[in-house]
């Protein structure tokens, strides 16, 4: 009987912990995850990452000296690390070097792991209900 009981501890124990691991992250905690992540892995020091928001399909970087850069998240393409001369870079495919959606990003594993929350961000705005009236 002992052993029965620990047999199924185990059981639930263990499927538990798989469905811990499998819970995806919704939008708020995906921006999140890109703001910490980002703020650490950018390679300027004289320049920070503010912070990163997205409003409807569009994801702004606000930098510490008051500039902003838009991207559109809406493109049904991949995204892809680069190499380039400030580091790592992740943009679409398709587009130009200087067309990048994050960039100056000091590492290739950090690139990646950005490159892997962006994507789930643009796959929760794939499924996100328009709020905006006048938005397409």
């Amino acid at each position: 009987m002992k052993n029965f009981l620990l047999i199924c501890f185990l059981f639930f124990g263990a499927h538990s912990g798989l469905e811990a691991q499998n819970t995806t992250l919704n939008k708020q905690q995906t921006m999140a995850y890109i703001n910490k992540l980002y703020k650490i892995a950018y390679r300027y020091k004289e320049t920070k990452i503010d912070t990163v928001t997205v409003d409807g399909k569009v994801l702004t970087v606000f930098l510490s000296t008051g500039q902003h850069y838009r991207s559109d998240l809406s493109k049904s393409e991949p995204l892809v690390v680069a190499r380039v001369k400030s580091g790592y870079q992740i943009r679409y495919k398709s587009a130009a070097s200087t067309e990048e959606i994050l960039w100056a990003i000091q590492t290739e594993d950090d690139a990646k792991r950005l490159q892997k929350a962006l994507q789930h961000l643009i796959g929760i705005l794939k499924t996100e209900k328009k709020t905006d009236p006048f938005g397409s």
